[in-house]
């Protein structure tokens, strides 16, 4: 485990935190994102903060269990690293179905339900993606898709 893979994840989380729980939402407010169906304070309130935040916790326990068994992972050659991935798309689920629950257990507005469920899409995306493609342990630092590539570009 090295220091800057869990910095990286923690600055990740706090970015996405603020994205999910101050951004989009204002966007809301401001009328920026026009919803008419229910009361807007309300509805973020009530529906909005409870979907974010089942998604948010979610995709960072998503997140936190890949790194640990990434870490733990004893891998010897390239056929040990290839299973790995499977398990990182059978996490990625999990985050997937948090929308899922997110959006028909908690969303009584039909106006936002397009823009609820971008603005879910872009939180996993951010919060366990991008997480796990920059900050995966070295033996499976690839196994993300895009790792490579993200990992070229910031330059690790």
């Amino acid at each position: 485990m090295k220091a800057s893979e869990i910095v990286r994840i923690i600055v990740i989380a706090i970015v996405g935190a603020l994205i999910a729980f101050w951004l989009q939402p204002w966007l809301y407010e401001r009328g920026i994102i026009g919803i008419s169906d229910v009361p807007v304070d309300a509805w973020i309130q009530n529906d909005y903060m409870t979907g974010a935040a089942i998604v948010f916790g979610v995709s960072v326990v998503c997140t936190l269990l890949w790194y640990v068994l990434a870490a733990r992972a004893n891998i010897r050659d390239t056929r040990d690293a290839q299973p790995w991935a499977v398990v990182w798309w059978v996490l990625f689920l999990f985050p997937v179905l948090s929308i899922c629950v997110a959006l028909y257990f908690f969303n009584r507005s039909q106006q936002a339900l397009l823009s609820l469920t971008g603005f879910f899409v872009f939180d996993i995306l951010f919060l366990y993606w991008l997480s796990t493609a920059t900050s995966s342990p070295k033996d499976l630092k690839y196994a993300p898709p895009g790792a490579f590539l993200l990992r070229r570009i910031i330059g690790d």
